[in-house]
Order: structure tokens, then C-alpha cells, then sequence
């Protein structure tokens, strides 16, 4: 089948995230399926306007609205079996309803939750009140989304339930496998620096087990607004020794300290499910984190971590301590519960829902 995959970005954007892991790797599978996969998304300073990857062909066009205006002039050169409307980010994709072309659409979270702090209140209420209207712009559509919290967001917003379909994200268990852990206590966090991930409090929490735990050490993983704020805020804790800010890194060496790390700290607002936490667990590193949204399907608490309620710093403390006096005991429970999630079993699930949908008549 001849697939395109509309998106707001590609997996090759600096600024990709979950999402666009996503697509990469569901799209490279489907590909390997022998199907054939053109990605639309929006482009950044310096981008090209075609790409590759992996046999995906990626057409940039313009940043945030240009994919838009691009999309039905695309589809009406070319012949596509199935549209993919990818909502990782709220904008829906309308050219595929109004030119009636198959579709299924990809729904990862909530954006309503994550975005205090990212954007104004008059944009929030706006894009707030655009999900709201997905019942009406994908009426009788088929939608994909990756976690039992998501699936409920997606019937509270008016979607029937017979028309979604659960698929979990998977791990690349080949990148992301056991190494040596460090010599000494060591955390990571690796969830990007915006607010609504509250970064800082990774931050906060080493400074109040420095004392408990000797020579620990925290790894900032990632790039975000919210960095120079960082590093600021470690300087007046005196923890400049105790943080390192790698910046971003490339998946082999991001996958490096995962595995070296005894533990991981997530502290999302919200999540669609939390691939970082399973890609952790393939490395024998266990989460701790906030039961927000999305966490409570990927940390199976007291397997691959522990979570704790949403704001509450000194459980959160509590939990790493717990952990960290005892790493050995989480390290083959985690990798464990990663063996469940894979990108061969969800990109199976994706190719039969596909071929389902280019076999309905509307």
C-alpha cells in the first residue's frame, strides 16, 4: 500500500520527541512490510525539503501551517491508499475528511494537560477547545492511541469506543539493553526541558538525598526553554558537582548512560504513555515518578519502579531512596516488564488496522 503519514514533525527534527519515534519506527516497519510511506511535516532553519530515512520519504514544507497547505495538493497529485492523521500535536488534519480520502488518525494524549506553561492562556483555551471538536471532524474514523489513559481521554471527548484501538508503543531492545551500571549511585533524567515536564524536580530531589546517598550523581539529558533555568538552579543549590547537563545526545550515547544509571526519574505533568520509562527498563534502570496520566500504564509499580502521588516530593524521595539502597533487586523486574513492548508487535497491529480501514467502503 502506498501510505502517507501527516505530521506536524518528522523523526529527524531536532526537536522530535515520543511521537516522533512513533512514526519512525512504525513507518520504517510498515515499509519493511512492503508498503511504501511518505511523511508531510513542517520544517526548521536550515532543514531540507526532502529527506530519507530508512526508505521513509519525508517532504518538508514550511513550519507549523505549511504541512497544512501542503497536504491536499499532495494527495491530489498522488495516489495514497490510506491517509495517517497524526494529532501529536492538537491541529487536526482536515484535506483527508474533505477530500474523503481513508484516513486513520493517531491520537498520543491530551494536549490540554501539558500546556500550562508552553503557551498563553488565549492559544491553551483555543487549542483546548479544538480537541473538543475531533468527535465532529473524525466522525466514524478509526483512531489509534497508545495507552488505556488515552483511550479514555479519547471517549470522554465523544469517541466511540469501537472505533479505537489500542496499540503500546515498543522499545528498540537492541539499542536500549543492560550495560554496567556506574561505580556509583547515579540517577538520570532524560524527558526533555520544558515546564510541563518539571525538569527541576530532578533537581530538587538530588539535593535533598546528597546526604543520604554518597557520591551520587544526576544526568540532565536534553535540550528546552527551560535549561538555562537549570542550570541556574543547580548553581545556587551548590550541585554543580553533582549535575551533569549532557545536552542532547545521539541515540547511542542517550541509550549509554540510560543503562548506566540506577535509576530514572520522570516527572511529567502528563504523558501519552511514557516510552522513555519502558526504554529505561530495557536497561535494567527502574523510574520513579508521579502517577500522572500515561505513567500509570508504563511504570507497573513496584516491577520496573515506583510511583507516587502527583506532587508529593518527599514520597518521591522516599521511593528513590527505597530504590537506590537496594538497585539489584529492580533491575531484572524491569527488563522484565520491557520484554511485553515491541516495535515488530505494534507495527503488526498497525498493518492489519491499515489494511482493515483501505478495505471499507464509505
Amino acid at each position: 500500500m502506498n501510505i502517507l503519514w501527516l505530521a506536524h514533525r518528522d523523526p529527524l527534527n531536532p526537536k522530535a520527541g515520543g511521537n516522533e519515534a512513533i512514526i519512525s519506527e512504525i513507518s520504517r516497519a510498515l515499509i519493511k512490510k512492503g508498503n511504501k510511506v511518505t511523511v508531510i511535516a513542517g520544517g526548521w532553519k536550515g532543514s531540507k525539503k526532502e529527506d530519507f530515512m530508512g526508505g521513509v520519504h519525508i517532504i518538508r514544507c514550511g513550519k507549523r501551517f505549511g504541512p497544512h497547505l501542503a497536504a491536499p495538493f499532495v494527495m491530489l497529485k498522488n495516489k495514497y491508499d490510506i491517509v495517517v492523521c497524526d494529532l501529536g500535536h492538537a491541529v487536526p488534519w482536515f484535506s483527508p475528511v474533505l477530500l474523503r480520502k481513508k484516513h486513520v488518525v493517531s491520537f498520543v494524549h491530551l494536549h490540554k494537560r501539558s500546556l500550562r506553561g508552553q503557551v498563553g492562556k488565549v492559544l491553551a483555551y483555543t487549542l483546548t477547545a479544538i480537541e473538543k471538536c475531533y468527535p465532529i471532524i473524525y466522525h466514524n474514523s478509526k483512531f489509534v492511541t497508545i495507552s488505556n489513559t488515552s483511550f479514555r481521554d479519547l471517549v470522554e471527548l465523544g469517541i466511540r469506543h469501537e472505533n479505537i484501538t489500542i496499540i503500546n508503543p515498543g522499545v528498540d531492545h537492541e539499542l536500549f539493553k543492560p550495560s554496567e551500571k556506574t561505580s556509583y549511585p547515579s540517577i538520570v533524567y532524560f524527558g526533555g526541558m520544558r515546564a510541563y515536564k518539571r525538569p527541576y524536580e530532578a533537581i530538587f530531589l538530588i539535593n535533598s538525598i546528597r546526604h543520604d546517598i554518597n557520591n551520587i550523581k544526576l544526568f540532565m539529558v536534553g535540550n528546552g526553554p527551560e535549561l538555562e533555568r537549570l542550570r541556574n538552579l543547580s548553581q545556587e543549590l551548590n550541585l554543580s558537582d553533582l549535575v551533569e547537563f549532557t545536552g542532547r545526545l545521539n541515540k547511542e550515547d542517550l541509550s549509554s548512560i540510560v543503562a548506566r544509571s540506577w535509576l530514572n526519574i520522570h516527572s511529567s505533568i502528563t504523558e501519552g504513555f511514557g516510552i522513555s520509562v519502558i526504554e529505561a527498563a530495557s536497561c535494567r534502570t527502574p523510574t520513579i515518578a508521579y502517577d500522572v496520566p500515561g505513567i500509570s500504564d508504563s511504570v507497573e509499580d513496584g516491577r520496573n519502579g515506583l510511583k507516587v502521588k502527583d506532587g508529593d516530593r518527599e514520597a518521591l524521595i522516599e521511593a528513590a531512596l527505597s530504590i537506590l539502597r537496594n538497585p539489584e533487586r529492580w533491575w531484572s523486574s524491569s527488563t522484565e516488564v520491557a520484554k511485553k513492548y515491541s516495535w515488530d508487535a505494534a507495527a503488526e497491529l498497525w498493518d492489519k488496522l491499515i489494511q482493515e480501514v483501505v478495505g471499507i467502503q464509505y
